[in-house]
């Protein structure tokens, strides 16, 4: 028997080549040699005109890379968002973004949807906000499941997030659970980011094998610093074995920072 094939790696558009013009980011990924790449959501604000999702669109056709991932607008500045599902004020915002995103998944064949969840806005409402989040889950799992989508919730961590509900992995796979039954086609999956696993003091290897079932995708940055693998103290070597084992059969974004560096005399791994 053959030995299963190894991660397929996506280029993060975003943290990798932020300071290129958006048109070329896809080719700056393919001249270093990749095929995939992810994107946070790549506009100002939760829509984009007709002109900006042809641009877009049309630098992944000229480099030939395939996008595989995209996020859900992350709010007011996507720079420093987190996400809008808790938002009650935010109907009007997910919808004309879901329409943009739409139409981005049915030109580039995208078929992962990262939902990022929102703060915590009201301690006092939480139970309202998580119900309403949940419910958008569903709702934004039932529309992009007309285009092939599934949705991804991600884990984040309390240092860089500290009023984000879903910073415990646990707690978030329940939240996949319970919105995968819910929706029509199952299409919701959890995204394992290593990074922020690892800055919550939670083994990445032991919750990839924990909630395998779930896994639609997964995210490397090395921890302390968010720096390229072998910056920092994870154990990619354990964390790739334990995405064999549940034979993880999608893709890895690479999450990092480029500019980080690891302090003289830091030990790696």
């Amino acid at each position: 028997m053959s030995a299963p094939a190894g991660p397929r790696y996506a280029a993060n558009l975003s943290i990798l080549f932020p300071d290129l013009p958006l048109a070329e980011r896809p080719g700056a990924a393919a001249g270093l040699g990749f095929g995939y790449a992810e994107s946070w959501w790549p506009f100002d604000g939760p829509a984009a005109s007709e002109a900006e999702l042809a641009a877009f669109c049309a630098s992944f056709e000229r480099s030939g890379v395939r996008l595989v991932l995209l996020n859900l607008t992350a709010g007011a500045s996507n720079a420093t968002g987190r996400g809008i599902l808790t938002d009650p004020d935010a109907e009007a915002d997910l919808e004309a973004n879901l329409d943009s995103v739409g139409a981005i998944l049915d030109r580039t064949g995208c078929r992962l949807v990262n939902a990022l969840y929102g703060n915590r806005l009201d301690p006092a409402r939480e139970a309202e906000e998580d119900a309403l989040a949940l419910d958008r889950i569903v709702r934004t799992a039932d529309r992009l499941g007309e285009h092939g989508a599934t949705v991804v919730i991600e884990t984040l961590n309390s240092v860089s997030s500290p009023a984000s509900p879903l910073v415990d992995i646990d707690r978030t796979a329940a939240v996949v659970a319970d919105a995968r039954a819910r929706s029509r086609l199952g299409n919701v999956a959890l995204l394992l980011d290593v990074y922020h696993l690892t800055t919550m003091e939670r083994d990445p290897a032991e919750a990839i094998r924990r909630h395998g079932p779930l896994i639609g995708h997964v995210q490397f940055a090395d921890a302390p610093g968010r720096g390229r693998p072998g910056t920092g103290g994870i154990d990619f070597d354990g964390v790739l074995g334990a995405l064999r084992e549940i034979g993880f059969a999608g893709f890895v974004g690479l999450e990092y920072d480029p500019r980080f560096r690891a302090p003289a005399g830091a030990a790696g791994p």
